[in-house]
């Protein structure tokens, strides 16, 4: 196999772009992804030592490295900060060598995730690679990750975000060099096994793709030990381009990054994180309310602990005075949260230390940060516009960023999918139309008509729950009954959040048949929408065309019809909070004007017996 065969899904050897990519925007710009797509690593002689074996590296790994060459032949002085860690990249010869010792791989593809693994655990990687991973290890002593890299992870169609696996090494202590070796290797292992669980196979499927070939990353955690934790100050991901604003003043070429105290694997989950325009930084999506900027601001941080010897996620509340004394900054990413009856303010934290009072707490609001790191916005925008330009796509980041040091670490880079949905849209006339629901931010162009299902969940019922996660496999049962209909999910928060305590902690394969999702905020319940753009649970809803709206009960220019929902009748999806309503609902959004409307053109009498 060649060199540039394993991308023919990418780049059709006709020269010819498929229509669905022609829509996805990339007609004009059509020789620069080719290019994109033709540069190869090993050519390169400062990236050719890096690789270990044979045939591709994998898109995650391939998309990196052409990053990397590219802010490297740029000749931008401010670009010459920002590198990547050390790293070797394990080609896909390897997997075929695994793969090829697996007797009956076919029949084993039926089997349970548990067994397919254990098949590959048994297996042995090539000498070359268990001698080179041994030779990285002799370097590199602080905690490392093992990423997956395959093929497929290239596309410009489909996202393979958290389809796959990445795993944490302490890689250090009283282990061995042979140990830390072990372990890598097992963790490899278990990444190849993956390409053959069924949430991949489905996901393949599901968009008529063939199997993939899996290439690793080996790469030393971006960050420092800090007494008994090891993390980097700060770390987020960034886009060349942001089609949810929340404000007309932002445009979408402007960029946005969402950014995070300690290691970015916040930032790609549905957790808290500070979202920056990058042209205009000071700018909050949740606007300037002290009580709502405290709700959206981040608590907990993740970081490798020396005594756990593993990832684990800390509140900064118990533990800001032990790491206090490692940033001289800190303060320009903290502040002091007071309630009062008002709505709370905030108080710097003194450069010197701060004495808490009981009922307030310490948050990370990224205030001053904001002005006094003009400089980092502007190589920000400066780095994904050039990625953006050589990739002839939009392009999307994670990186690290170390204050001290001024140093920008970059972990990945890769082409930005682009929804359909960024076209154009047109709302038509409302008048006599019953409008339960309108938003007024974060929303692209998008079309929905005559929906016949519209699923809420009651935040009256919610909030009295202690068994959160029967709210969430609920709506997967609803979503498995309607049998193929559409319908608009409308609940508290966020929705698919990893804390039941924030909004709903549903699957996406739990919401397959939802056309679009509305996000409730109750800011006195604690339920506040936040549209967590570049999350893997995020980036599903964008592949697949499911439309968001984010609604604040009570705010101005905002609609949520509670009365509607009350009044109107339903039928329960096997909980108390989980209503159905059956009738003719239609979304429009309009990302121009930042207007979203869902409409209830018609709700009939529930069927009898259908939701039993």
């Amino acid at each position: 196999m060649g060199k540039n065969e394993e991308y023919s899904v990418q780049l059709p050897p006709s020269g010819q772009f498929s229509p669905s990519e022609k829509s996805a925007s990339f007609t004009e710009n059509e020789e620069i992804v080719r290019r994109y797509f033709r540069w190869e690593p090993l050519d390169d002689p400062s990236f050719a030592h890096l690789i270990v074996g044979k045939g591709s590296i994998g898109g995650k790994g391939r998309s990196l490295l052409f990053a990397m060459a590219k802010l490297r032949d740029s000749g931008v002085e401010t670009l010459k900060r920002v590198v990547f860690p050390p790293s070797l990249f394990i080609a896909t010869d390897s997997f075929d060598s695994v793969v090829s010792q697996i007797p009956n791989l076919e029949a084993l593809k039926k089997g349970s995730p548990e067994t397919i693994e254990e098949a590959f655990l048994a297996t042995k990687l090539p000498d070359s690679v268990l001698g080179a991973i041994r030779k990285f290890l002799e370097k590199i002593t602080d905690p490392i990750v093992v990423r997956s890299s395959s093929v497929l992870e290239d596309s410009l169609k489909y996202s393979f975000a958290g389809k796959y696996l990445s795993t944490f090494e302490f890689n250090g202590g009283d282990e061995s060099l042979e140990e830390r070796a072990a372990h890598v290797e097992s963790d490899i292992k278990k990444i190849y096994a993956r390409t053959f669980f069924p949430v991949a196979v489905a996901y393949r499927q599901k968009h008529g793709l063939g199997d993939d070939r899996m290439g690793i990353i080996l790469m030393r955690v971006a960050g420092k030990w800090r007494g008994r934790y090891y993390y980097p100050t700060m770390a987020g991901v960034g886009f060349s381009r942001y089609y949810r604003r929340w404000t007309t003043r932002i445009k979408s070429e402007d960029g946005i990054i969402r950014l995070v105290f300690g290691m970015g694997t916040t930032s790609t989950k549905r957790g808290y994180a500070r979202t920056f325009a990058l042209t205009l930084p000071s700018l909050r999506p949740e606007g300037q309310n002290p009580f709502n900027i405290m709700r959206h601001s981040q608590e907990h941080f993740q970081v490798i602990d020396r005594e756990q010897k593993a990832l684990v996620t800390v509140d900064v509340k118990q533990i800001w005075k032990d790491i206090f004394p490692y940033h001289s900054c800190f303060p320009d990413y903290a502040q002091i949260y007071s309630p009062d009856e008002e709505g709370g303010y905030f108080t710097p934290m003194s450069r010197h230390g701060s004495v808490i009072e009981k009922g307030e707490k310490v948050c990370f609001t990224f205030e001053e940060f904001a002005f006094r790191s003009k400089h980092f916005f502007e190589r920000m925008k400066q780095l994904l516009s050039l990625l953006d330009r050589e990739m002839g796509v939009p392009a999307d980041v994670e990186f690290a960023f170390h204050p001290t040091e001024d140093l920008v670490e970059i972990v990945q880079a890769r082409p930005l999918w682009i929804s359909e949905q960024t076209s154009t849209a047109t709302i038509p006339p409302l008048e006599n139309r019953n409008v339960v629901l309108r938003a007024d931010r974060m929303v692209t162009h998008g079309v929905k008509e005559n929906i016949p299902y519209l699923v809420y969940i009651d935040h009256h019922v919610y909030a009295q729950e202690t068994r959160f996660h029967d709210v969430a496999r609920a709506v997967g049962s609803v979503n498995d009954l309607l049998k193929g209909s559409r319908f608009v999910l409308v609940a508290p928060g966020r929705v698919g959040s990893s804390n039941p305590l924030l909004g709903v902690p549903v699957q996406y394969n739990e919401i397959t048949r939802c056309c679009c999702i509305v996000e409730v905020g109750f800011p006195k319940e604690g339920y506040m929408p936040e549209l967590s753009f570049g999350t893997h649970f995020f980036t599903d809803l964008e592949i697949d065309g499911i439309l968001y709206m984010p609604v604040y009960e009570g705010a101005k220019n905002n609609i949520f019809d509670e009365h509607f929902f009350d009044s109107s009748p339903y039928t329960l999806g096997g909980h108390a909070g989980v209503r159905i309503y059956s009738g003719s609902f239609s979304v429009y959004t309009d990302g121009d004007k930042n207007l979203g409307v869902v409409v209830a053109d018609r709700v009939d009498e529930p069927e009898s017996g259908w939701a039993e």
